[in-house]
């Protein structure tokens, strides 16, 4: 066997790479991977040399102890290395298991596929994919479009909302409802975008009677935690059922117990999509995991076919290990209940929250979310500028707490803790947050 360092001397072994330096690492992300992001963290000062994660907390290389109150963007809400997460996947790994295949049998998909079943009698179907959000929504598009094809006539368009996000694929931007991400690029054609929580923008789509689909966040995330009225949700369901139209919630961001839920759809009583995509949280971050729930008239219109049933499959698409995480996260959510412990524990926050808006109303203008989904609306200062940014630098900085602003509106900060934070986390965030916004309102 050949000696790695022979045939390439520079070679970069996987124990070397856990001991490099942070100024290393550095200088091989800037040659190597996108110059331009890690440039921005590290002008921003946000970009930290992580060593060590648990429960809701990091430690840097130079020892502090650091809050993770962004979780990735709602992908630890289970925490940082949860060991029922981690220890499940280890099990499953020491059977020399076949892990993917396309045509052997998956029993850790099969169970998982049964287990969501259970959770949501209505959709009984599951595509399990070894990828991001992006890619389930990627999935449920296509599905819609071949089973519309293949059951229905004169139906191309699909319906989305503005200021949405569904991912940075090539489908998933143009059925998301920002410009900016589809700059530089071909449009795709039939997609057509209606402003969130307008029930009348969606009918007078729907009366064209070409609309195959229409797709939503329970809870728009990267748009900025915009939370819809209590009823649009059902008057949209009403809505795709007189037009013959199948409806769609991306609950890449939201789902997953983060809103108190372990579906976010789930808020609203007895409301049923016809599918729903899901991500991010079910992973806990242990490895990438993204799907789709879908009832199974959709499916089978899509797929219900020995000529249809190749249609849409990929490598790494119902492969075992997936499966191994999402099936432990959903149990470990169910069998203590994350989802009750959320809506119970998030109230403190929320009026905490509340008190510092009351406290500093010009700058703190709204709190908005659901459970442990959280967004601070902030105003801007005298030269039109956003407080958010800012906000969130002297958090990381100063406090060592990490959230995130809503890319392209800087009046935004995310909040997503996890189900491992206690009360004294709670309280270090508040008061970190409350320093933080004096120090950015007196400047």
């Amino acid at each position: 066997m050949n000696d790695v360092k022979t045939v390439y001397p520079d070679f970069i072994t996987l124990d070397e790479s856990l001991a490099l330096n942070s100024k290393r690492v550095e200088e091989l992300q800037l040659a190597h991977m996108n110059q331009y992001r890690t440039q921005i963290g590290l002008s921003a000062g946000l970009t930290f040399d992580i060593v060590k994660a648990e429960g809701c907390h990091m430690w840097d290389s130079d020892g502090n102890k650091r809050l993770d109150f962004i979780g990735c963007v709602g992908v630890y809400v289970l925490g940082h290395n949860n060991p029922r997460i981690r220890d499940a996947v280890l099990r499953y790994l020491e059977t020399n298991p076949l892990t993917m295949d396309p045509m052997a049998l998956k029993p850790v998909t099969a169970a998982f596929a049964h287990n969501m079943a259970l959770v949501t009698p209505e959709l009984t179907r599951t595509v399990i994919n070894g990828g991001g959000g992006a890619e389930a929504n990627e999935v449920i598009l296509k599905m819609c479009r071949i089973a519309s094809a293949r059951t229905k006539t004169g139906k191309t368009r699909i319906v989305s909302t503005l200021n949405s996000f569904h991912g940075k694929t090539t489908g998933a931007v143009n059925a998301g409802g920002k410009d900016v991400w589809r700059r530089w690029q071909t449009p795709v054609p039939g997609h057509v975008y209606v402003p969130y929580g307008d029930v009348e923008a969606v009918e007078e789509e729907f009366k064209k009677n070409d609309v195959i689909m229409f797709i939503a966040e329970p809870i728009q995330g990267e748009g900025g935690i915009v939370v819809p009225p209590d009823d649009y949700f059902y008057k949209i369901r009403e809505l795709c059922d007189k037009y013959d139209v199948y409806m769609v919630l991306d609950e890449v961001q939201a789902g997953s117990c983060r809103t108190g839920y372990i579906w976010a759809h789930q808020y609203y009583q007895g409301l049923v999509p016809d599918a729903f995509t899901f991500a991010k949280g079910i992973s806990d971050g242990v490895l990438p995991v993204s799907g789709v729930q879908v009832k199974e008239e959709l499916y089978m219109a899509a797929y219900g076919s020995f000529d249809s049933a190749m249609m849409h499959t990929a490598t790494y698409q119902d492969n075992n290990i997936s499966a191994a995480v999402a099936l432990s996260s959903l149990q470990f959510m169910i069998e203590n209940d994350v989802a009750g412990q959320i809506r119970e524990r998030s109230a403190y926050v929320w009026n905490e929250l509340e008190l510092i808006r009351q406290s500093y109303p010009t700058a703190l203008e709204e709190v908005r979310g659901r459970g442990f989904m959280i967004g601070l609306k902030f105003g801007k200062d005298e030269d039109g500028v956003g407080y958010a940014n800012a906000i969130g630098t002297i958090l990381a900085q100063k406090h060592r707490v990490h959230t995130m602003t809503s890319i392209n509106d800087d009046t935004i900060l995310r909040v997503y803790p996890n189900i491992a934070t206690t009360q004294e986390d709670f309280d270090w965030f508040l008061q970190a947050l409350k320093s933080s916004i004096a120090e950015v309102v007196q400047a």
